[in-house]
């Protein structure tokens, strides 16, 4: 159905079986993917721009350096992907299941991920500057050297995580859950001056 180095626009995809497809550097722009099964699809350096993933099945998928660029993927089910340097910039995660979901560095900037089921994930290096993870769990997650500025945290639960090292300037951390959870210096005069704490 596809091939590799190929550019595709406009076009509607959904219901589609993409089971066991391999794609390299494949544009799509504006295509509709609803309701489409991805099991085990492996992408490299392939780009999806504002592209519909609605209730679509990505389970053991493997992308690599591939970039998914606005899009959505409410409802989708992202049981035991991988996502190795990948650029997700502005896409929406609502609903999303991330079962066994692994994050290889890459950007995450701006994405929606409220109330996404994040507990355990490892996003240590990841850029996810501006992101929306309020209400989500993220209890025992790992964000060690990961870029969390003014990354939206009300009401999430961060219970265990680890924010060692992480960049995390202009974050509310009013609502935050931080029982246990790990911290530097630098992010405990942030979380004081946060919840109003003269700091001196």
């Amino acid at each position: 159905m596809f091939q590799s180095n190929e550019r595709y626009e406009g076009l509607d995809f959904r219901d589609e079986t993409l089971r066991d497809v391999q794609l390299t550097k494949t544009t799509f722009e504006n295509c509709r993917f609803t309701y489409i099964d991805a099991t085990e699809l492996e992408t490299e350096q392939c780009r999806f721009i504002n592209c519909d993933f609605t209730d679509s099945k990505w389970n053991a998928s493997r992308h690599s350096g591939s970039s998914f660029l606005n899009c959505t993927f409410t409802g989708a089910n992202l049981f035991l992907s991988e996502f190795d340097q990948c650029k997700m910039t502005g896409s929406s995660f609502e609903g999303c299941a991330f079962d066994g979901t692994i994050v290889r560095g890459g950007d995450w900037s701006f994405v929606n991920m409220r109330h996404a089921p994040l507990r355990k994930m490892d996003w240590s290096g990841v850029r996810l500057i501006e992101a929306d993870l309020y209400g989500a769990d993220l209890k025992e997650s790992c964000w060690t050297n990961a870029v969390l500025s003014r990354a939206v945290l009300q009401h999430a639960d961060c219970t265990g995580a680890d924010f060692a090292s992480a960049e995390m300037d202009g974050v509310d951390f009013s609502d935050v859950i931080l029982k246990q959870a790990t911290i530097d210096v630098m992010q405990a005069v942030q979380i004081a001056r946060s919840l109003g704490a003269n700091v001196v």
